[in-house]
């Protein structure tokens, strides 16, 4: 796992952030990945917890890079833009959708504010106490 300094923060559109996000676990890039999410985003976890802000997105993105629980493949993508918001959703080939919200930056960049789906049932990125209390 690397973690540089992003060039860039988010992406120059909605469409733009899943395959930015792919790219970025492929090479194991954790600041590129929370690179994409905004520094108030919030991140559902599994067991209705969530991770919000960076540092802690960090975390949970680490350790499912880690536990190797992130997958990525081809995926279909789509945004709804209203404004400065976005729906963005990736349909991946085996069914499963992820679908989070974005939001367009002053400098006109898009970041991930809410994304409600990729890691809801990756138990590895819960702290080491949650993956040990009964659901």
């Amino acid at each position: 796992m690397t973690t540089t300094q992003p060039l860039t923060v988010g992406a120059g559109s909605p469409e733009d952030l899943e395959p930015a996000f792919a790219a970025a676990v492929r090479a194991g890039d954790l600041d590129g990945i929370v690179g994409l999410y905004a520094a108030d985003a919030v991140v559902s976890l599994p067991r209705g917890r969530e991770a919000a802000g960076h540092a802690a997105i960090r975390e949970a993105f680490a350790a499912a890079l880690a536990a190797g629980a992130l997958e990525v493949g081809a995926a279909r993508v789509r945004a709804v833009v209203n404004g400065d918001l976005a729906m963005t959703t990736a349909a991946l080939g085996d069914g499963r959708v992820h679908t989070q919200v974005a939001r367009r930056t002053a400098a006109g960049r898009w970041l991930w504010v809410r994304d409600g789906s990729r890691l809801r049932e990756t138990d590895a990125c819960l702290p080491a106490l949650a993956r040990d209390l009964v659901a």
